[in-house]
């Protein structure tokens, strides 16, 4: 559903919401939109679960949802925080009630949320990428996507070995990244102030030295304040906390989850590259360079489903 800024604040005005212009330039923009799409759509699909989703993130809960029903509403808003503006946005509306509603969200470096009304399904890891990075997945992605049998190809068991090895390596030397960033979004949920920091899907280029060997760690926490000038101060104390907190923590589930996506595809790139060099070359029929988005969407079949995330489906269905 397309609507323009006018269009928007006359949707509203119909259902008695006050936001003004200025509101609706500015941050709540896309979540207004994805509200306006939902009660648009009650109508017309009294009976269907509508699904709020961050982004990008429908491949992973789509297929989930539909082993429970056909009859579901995808809506898109944004990130994290749109999802929980929109749910803010109905939730007052009583007249909404009786509709049934889903809400998924990343945790990421947040405090778990509370129990919400309606309820909200929050990922019990950073977010839905960690669910695709462990070796369990990928032992499943070098049997079905690179068609190397577990009993009767070795390069199954050299590449499984590999990956966990490089893994480990890879969580050792982003460690202290995952740490001072963790500790700013504490910051900036505490003192409502901006990170200074804008992320990518891929870990920032030049800190570490990857390869299907080894992986190197070339930076230190002066290096993160160089070339990150505009984020708020990390006391030292709060930092070695945060560093020994993570040193003991799940690393798969803890850690941010795009920069495990982004080791896991950098394996396959050097895991490909390696197979030519070998004599062996693997055959992927997607070929090499896989974004994010497409990992997603290709290797959600074989990414972990948590307990909880059925629970919940159940729950908002019935």
């Amino acid at each position: 559903m397309l609507l323009d800024l006018t269009n928007i604040i006359h949707f509203l005005r119909i259902y008695n919401m006050s936001l003004s212009v200025e509101e609706l330039r500015e941050s709540r923009m896309r979540s207004v939109v994805a509200y306006a799409e939902f009660v648009d759509s009650t109508g017309k699909l009294p009976n269907h679960l509508f699904c709020f989703f961050e982004g990008k993130d429908n491949p992973y809960y789509v297929p989930r949802i539909k082993k429970y029903t056909d009859d579901f509403h995808p809506i898109k808003c944004g990130g994290r925080s749109k999802v929980l503006e929109v749910h803010n946005l109905i939730k007052n509306q009583v007249v909404y009630n009786n509709y049934k509603k889903a809400f998924f969200v990343d945790r990421d470096f947040n405090e778990e949320l509370p129990v919400q009304k309606p309820i909200i399904y929050e990922t019990p890891c950073y977010s839905i990428e960690n669910l695709f990075v462990d070796f369990k997945v990928f032992k499943q992605i070098l049997s079905n996507e690179f068609h190397l049998s577990e009993t009767t190809n070795a390069l199954h068991e050299k590449y499984l070995k590999l990956y966990q090895e490089r893994q480990q390596e890879f969580h050792n030397v982003t460690l202290l990244f995952n740490a001072w960033y963790a500790c700013l979004i504490t910051i900036r949920n505490e003192q409502n102030i901006q990170t200074g920091v804008q992320l990518e899907d891929k870990f920032p280029k030049g800190l570490i030295q990857i390869s299907i060997d080894k992986i190197l760690q070339n930076y230190t926490f002066q290096d993160l304040l160089d070339k990150f000038p505009n984020a708020p101060e990390v006391e030292e104390e709060i930092l070695s906390l945060k560093i020994l907190e993570f040193e003991n923590c799940d690393a798969l589930r803890t850690f941010r989850g795009k920069f495990e996506m982004d080791f896991l595809l950098k394996f396959i790139d050097y895991m490909l590259a390696d197979s030519k060099t070998n004599g062996q070359p693997i055959k992927f029929s997607f070929g090499t360079q896989l974004n994010n988005q497409q990992a997603i969407a290709l290797f959600s079949t074989y990414a972990e489903t948590p307990d909880c995330l059925n629970v919940y489906i159940n729950k908002v269905i019935n």
